[in-house]
C-alpha cells in the first residue's frame, strides 16, 4: 500500500551504496521470463496502492471520450485502480483515492519535492522557537488561514479540524489511519483561526502524521458536525463530497468510468490553471497505453516499466522516473503454522533471484532491500545486505525445518505436499511477471505455488485484512518521510495494517520508544535495530525499492515528489 507519512524530523537522508548481488540465469528461466512479460497483461493485481483488474483488450470508447475530454481544454487523468471511495479520513488506503483526494481536500500543512513541510491551510508550522510548541513538547497552537474557505464558501475554521479528530478517533469510524490524532487528549478552540491541541505523549511526528497528509484529511463542520459516528462509513458524501477545500470541487462520478471535478473559485491558494480535470478510471494498463498513444490521456501513474521504451516513442509524452521511499514486498501470512517457522521464511527469501527480476523485469531501475527500508530513508541499517539468491542454502534450511522431497517433486511434511497461495492486485504487468517467476523459482526448491489475484478494491479493502484466502501478499508500501509509521502500522502488534499477524515483543517495545524519543541519533539507532530483527525474522519477502515511472503527455506544470501525492501541485498543471 502506497501509504504517505511523514516525519518530524528533518531527517539527514544516507545514500548508503546499493548491493548488487550478481546473479546466475536459470536453465529455463528466460523461457518463463518470456511468457511472463509478454503474457502480463491478462493476469491480476496491485498493492496498497498499485493495481486493478480489467480487459486486455483497448477500449475504443475509452480513447474517444478521453480525446473530446482533452479537446474541451479538460486534463485526463489516467487511474488504473478506482477509489474505493472520496472521504479523506476513511479506508482502505489506495493510493488512487490519495491522488484524487488531494485535488479535492488539503490538511494544514504539505511536504514538497525538497522534503520540506510547507503551510496549506495553516499559516504557520509551530516551532518551540515561535511559541507554537510547549516546553514539554506536549501542547501545540495552531493558526489557520483566515482566507481559508470550503467549497461552498463556509470558512475554514478550527471547528472542522476538531469534528474531524472525534471522528477519526472514533470506534466506530473506519479510519484510514489513526496515527498523531490518537495522540491528541485535549483540544481547544481558541477562535475561529486558532486551536491548541494537548498530547498525550511526545510525538516528534506529530504534526506530519496528523497534518500534512491528504489520508487522512480534514473534514467539514457543516456536514459531519452532526453526524452520528456510525454514520460516517456509509454517508453519501462518500461518493458525493458536496463540500471539499482544496483547488478543486466535485462535480460528479460515474463508477467504473470517471470521476470529474472543477476547480474551486473559493480556493485561497494558488488558482488552478485548468478549470476542469476528469480522472479516467481504465483498470488495464494495456488499455491506458492505447489511451496515452492517442494522446487521449494527459497523466498515467505507475507504468509498467516492461512499456518504457514503447512510452518514450510518444510524441509529445514526457517520462518521470522517480526514486521512492517506498518497497516492494510480499508480506508472509504468519496465521499459517508453515510460515511460523523462520527457517521456512528465510528459505522462501533465498529460493527467490530478485536480481534478476530487477533487472529483467524491471529493467535495472530498482534496488534490491534487506528489510522494509529503502535507502532514501533516514532509518535504514546500512549493515544490513540483502539476502543472496541461494537455492541450495534454501533447500537446507527447508530439511532443517523437517521438510522432505516427495516422488512428485514437491517437499512434503507429514505427509502433505508444501502449497502456498500468492495473491496480488490484478492488471499490474511487472507484479505479474514477477508472481510467475516466483512460481519457477519455488517449484525449483519444492514448493507449489498457486496464483490468486484481485480487484485492487477487493484486495486492500476484503482480502488482506481477513488475512484469508493468501499466504504471500505482494504491494507496494510507501514510507515517505517517516519510516517509524510505516513500519509502526505494518509490522507492530498494534499495527493497523499488520495484515500478516507478525507479533515481536522487541520490535513492538523498540517502535513505542523511537516514538516518544527526540534525538535523531537515538531514532536512528533503534529504527537500525528494528531493520536487523524484520531482516532476520522476515514478516514479509523483501523484494526491491522501485523507481516510480509516471508519464504526461502535453501537460505543463507536472513535478514529481517522492515525499507526497502526485496531484500536490494539481493547481500547477496545464495542458501545452
Amino acid at each position: 500500500m502506497r501509504k504517505r507519512q511523514f516525519d518530524a524530523v528533518s531527517p539527514d537522508e544516507k545514500n548508503g551504496s546499493r548491493n548488487r548481488h550478481g546473479w546466475k540465469f536459470v536453465a529455463g528461466l528466460s523461457a518463463v521470463l518470456a511468457v511472463a512479460v509478454v503474457g502480463c497483461g491478462t493476469t491480476t493485481g496491485g498493492g496498497a496502492s498499485n493495481s486493478a483488474t480489467g480487459s486486455n483488450t483497448a477500449s475504443t470508447s475509452n480513447t474517444a471520450v478521453a480525446t473530446s475530454s482533452n479537446g474541451n481544454g479538460t486534463i485526463v487523468d489516467g487511474l488504473f485502480e478506482e477509489p474505493g471511495n472520496l472521504n479523506p479520513i476513511l479506508g482502505p488506503d489506495m493510493t488512487f483515492s490519495d491522488i484524487v483526494d488531494t485535488a479535492l481536500y488539503r490538511n494544514l500543512f504539505m511536504v514538497n519535492p525538497q522534503n520540506q513541510l510547507v503551510p496549506q491551510m495553516a499559516t504557520q508550522i509551530p516551532t518551540q522557537a515561535n511559541g507554537g510548541i510547549s516546553a514539554d513538547g506536549l501542547t501545540y497552537t495552531f493558526h489557520l488561514d483566515p482566507n481559508a474557505k470550503w467549497s461552498n464558501g463556509d470558512p475554514f475554521t478550527a471547528k472542522d479540524v476538531e469534528i474531524t479528530w472525534k471522528l477519526i478517533t472514533s470506534p466506530q469510524v473506519n479510519a484510514v489511519s489513526k496515527l498523531g490524532w490518537e495522540d491528541i487528549k485535549t483540544f481547544t478552540i481558541v477562535n475561529n483561526n486558532e486551536f491548541k491541541v494537548t498530547l498525550s505523549k511526545q510525538d516528534p511526528a506529530f504534526i506530519q502524521n496528523a497534518f500534512a497528509s491528504s489520508l487522512p484529511g480534514i473534514l467539514p463542520y457543516s456536514v459531519f458536525g452532526s453526524m452520528n459516528p456510525k454514520d460516517v462509513n456509509t454517508a453519501a458524501f462518500n461518493h458525493d463530497p458536496t463540500v471539499t477545500d482544496g483547488p478543486y470541487k466535485f462535480v460528479s462520478w460515474q463508477p467504473g468510468a470517471a470521476i470529474n471535478v472543477t476547480a474551486n473559485p473559493y480556493w485561497s491558494g494558488p488558482k488552478p490553471k485548468t478549470q476542469n480535470i476528469q480522472f479516467k478510471i481504465i483498470p488495464d494498463q494495456n488499455t491506458l497505453l492505447t489511451n496515452v498513444k492517442a494522446q487521449a490521456i494527459n497523466v498515467w501513474y505507475f507504468d509498467p516499466i516492461t512499456d518504457l521504451s514503447q512510452i518514450q516513442a510518444i510524441q509529445g509524452a514526457d517520462v518521470h522516473l522517480t526514486p521512492m521511499p517506498a518497497y516492494e514486498m510480499a508480506v508472509v501470512n504468519m496465521r499459517n503454522p508453515v510460515l511460523q517457522d523462520v527457517r521456512v521464511r528465510q528459505a522462501l527469501e533465498m529460493a527467490i533471484d530478485r536480481q534478476a527480476i530487477v533487472q529483467q523485469v524491471y529493467q535495472g531501475k530498482a534496488t534490491l532491500l534487506a528489510a522494509d527500508q529503502s535507502k532514501m530513508s533516514w532509518s535504514s541499517n546500512p549493515n544490513l545486505q540483502p539476502y543472496p539468491y541461494d537455492l541450495a542454502q534454501a533447500k537446507k534450511l527447508m530439511a532443517q525445518a523437517g521438510y522432505t522431497m516427495g516422488s512428485d517433486g514437491y517437499l512434503q511434511k507429514n505427509g502433505q505436499d508444501l502449497t502456498l497461495t500468492y495473491a496480488t492486485t490484478a492488471g499490474n504487468s511487472v507484479r505479474e511477471a514477477t508472481e510467475r517467476l516466483i512460481q519457477y523459482w519455488f517449484k525449483q526448491l519444492g514448493v507449489k505455488l498457486k496464483i490468486q489475484n484481485y480487484p485492487a478494491n477487493e484486495y486492500f479493502g476484503t482480502v488482506l485484512p481477513s488475512g484469508k484466502g493468501w499466504d504471500l501478499a505482494e504491494f507496494e508500501f510507501l514510507d515517505g518521510t517517516n519510516p517509524v509509521s510505516a513500519t509502526q502500522e505494518m509490522f507492530t502488534s498494534s499495527g493497523s495494517q499488520n495484515f500478516g499477524n507478525f507479533h515481536n515483543a522487541q520490535v513492538d517495545s523498540l517502535i513505542a520508544k523511537v516514538d516518544q524519543t527526540q534525538s535523531l541519533s537515538q531514532r536512528e539507532q533503534m529504527m537500525q535495530q528494528v531493520e536487523s530483527i524484520l531482516h532476520t525474522q522476515l514478516p514479509a519477502l523483501w523484494y526491491y525499492a522501485p523507481d516510480e515511472v509516471d508519464t504526461t503527455v502535453n501537460l505543463n506544470g507536472y513535478q514529481p515528489n517522492p515525499w507526497s501525492v502526485d496531484t500536490w501541485n494539481v493547481y500547477d498543471w496545464q495542458l501545452k
